[in-house]
């Protein structure tokens, strides 16, 4: 692992508790953070400052264009739901979008069966892809990228895995499979889960078990915006922990506070590859045998990482699939 990013994980700290049912989220604090300013996804949007399109009139279902007229860098994360135009979509990596710029994003679908417009432009309803879901797709992205296919996503697997979601929670199915109505489906029973959930002074991230096993760590190197993000992330994580809203048994607390603590130490012992981000910076990917993660820095300075454990199973059961045309896919909602 480079210098910057180790010394970076090395000096955090694993903070205080939080608990809700089968969902225990450790405060991740920092002494540091990335000096760097920029606005996020939402705040760009709130302002009109970040115009996002379909990439032409008919639309491209892997890519979008962004548009930033601020005078400032504007931070979209991993994940991060974007709704409206043909069909809502999600980040498939970290971006960094430089003042007055024109960007094309890597995205995903998460609405099978829609390809029309309900808006020229996408919004946001401040939601992430639920936590598993982003591990699952960050596996693919990674794996593509290893094969010189850029920043794309299986978008296959993304399908899957949002069908196989429905099944778990027990969700009637929406006519276009669409992700945003899954979450609108739980939005009660996830709003009492968040209430437990609170930011800190100097928090830069969170490490989360659901069910007495890791789920995954979130991090944004500046104090501020991930206050900003704070929610939006807790709440992937939330929409994973209300598959099983009951443990099975009661983990004791020192034990967990023990493995977070190994957890945030084997992270800097993981490999490391480095490469030109799609806007400014460097995309990070993260391996170990147990761990898989992915990030951006910026000037030497980690901006964001995710990173969840590592299913062997799951990662060599996933086969790429080509997409379907869009006519397919709504003849094959079920």
């Amino acid at each position: 692992m480079n210098t910057p990013v180790k010394e970076f994980l090395g000096q955090i700290k694993v903070g205080a508790k939080q608990n809700q049912k089968n969902m225990t989220l450790y405060c991740l604090l920092s002494a540091q953070e990335a000096q760097i300013d920029f606005l996020t996804l939402d705040e760009a949007l709130v302002r009109e400052v970040l115009i996002i399109t379909e990439l032409t009139e008919g639309g491209s279902v892997p890519d979008l264009k962004v548009q930033n007229k601020s005078d400032q860098k504007v931070l979209l994360l991993d994940g991060e739901e974007l709704v409206g135009a043909k069909q809502n979509r999600v980040l498939n990596v970290t971006i960094l979008v430089a003042p007055h710029s024109e960007t094309i994003i890597p995205v995903s679908c998460v609405e099978q069966g829609r390809w029309s417009y309900r808006s020229k432009q996408f919004g946001s309803e401040s939601r992430a892809m639920s936590a598993h879901l982003r591990k699952r797709k960050l596996e693919t992205v990674s794996r593509n990228l290893r094969e010189g296919e850029q920043f794309r996503s299986d978008q296959g697997v993304v399908w899957d895995e949002i069908e196989n979601k429905y099944a778990r929670m027990s969700a009637e199915r929406s006519p276009t499979m669409a992700m945003a109505d899954l979450y609108e489906s739980f939005k009660d029973s996830s709003t009492n889960y968040m209430k437990a959930f609170r930011p800190v002074d100097h928090q830069i991230g969170v490490l989360i078990f659901i069910g007495g096993a890791m789920a995954g760590i979130d991090i944004i190197g500046n104090f501020e915006t991930f206050k900003k993000s704070h929610d939006k992330l807790v709440n992937s994580y939330v929409m994973d922990a209300l598959e099983t809203e009951h443990p099975k048994e009661r983990v004791p607390d020192k034990s967990l506070k023990s493995r977070a603590i190994k957890i945030m130490e084997s992270v800097q012992e993981a490999q490391l590859e480095v490469r030109q981000s799609v806007a400014l910076g460097n995309d990070l990917r993260l391996e170990s045998n147990d761990l898989t993660g992915a990030g951006l820095e910026f000037e030497g300075q980690t901006i964001q990482l995710s990173i969840f454990p590592r299913d062997r199973n799951e990662e060599n059961g996933s086969k790429p699939r080509p997409m379907a045309r869009a006519s397919v896919r709504r003849n094959n909602i079920r």
